[in-house]
């Protein structure tokens, strides 16, 4: 695992405007990287979060196609749509599935014109023990 990430712009963007465009729900989605360049992201879901069945399928279908294209699941996002703080249950059954990193977006915060990031590491997977986060944007 790279101790630093670069986010392209469409990955920066992506969810963000998955977010927006849900703001009254709960959205979960993926990233996925070559190397240290986070070029894609995956939304997986807005609605029925916490029903494993769409979860596990939405993860296993992710799986695939990043395989498909050389990528992996570096990490994941999600937004919930009301003030929680960090990951929730379902946030870190999902990261510990796939590794690696863990954002929250604040929903609120994204409704009134601010910063919509608020990035958090879920310390629970060993991966991560001695990871530096460094937010950049390439573009």
């Amino acid at each position: 695992m790279p101790d630093t990430y670069t986010l392209s712009p469409i990955a920066y963007a992506l969810p963000i405007l998955h977010s927006a465009l849900h703001p009254s729900s709960t959205t979960i989605g993926l990233f996925l990287a070559s190397s240290s360049d986070i070029t894609e992201v995956i939304p997986l879901q807005h609605v029925n979060t916490n029903l494993s069945p769409y979860t596990e399928l939405g993860l296993e279908l992710a799986t695939t196609y990043a395989d498909g294209k050389g990528l992996k699941i570096v990490g994941m996002y999600i937004a919930h749509e009301s003030e929680t703080k960090g990951l929730g249950r379902v946030g870190e059954r999902i990261l510990a599935k796939v590794g690696g990193f863990g954002v929250v977006l604040n929903n609120e915060r994204l409704g009134a014109g601010d910063g919509a990031f608020d990035v958090r590491l879920s310390l629970t997977c060993d991966k991560l023990r001695g990871f530096k986060w460094k937010w950049g944007v390439n573009g």
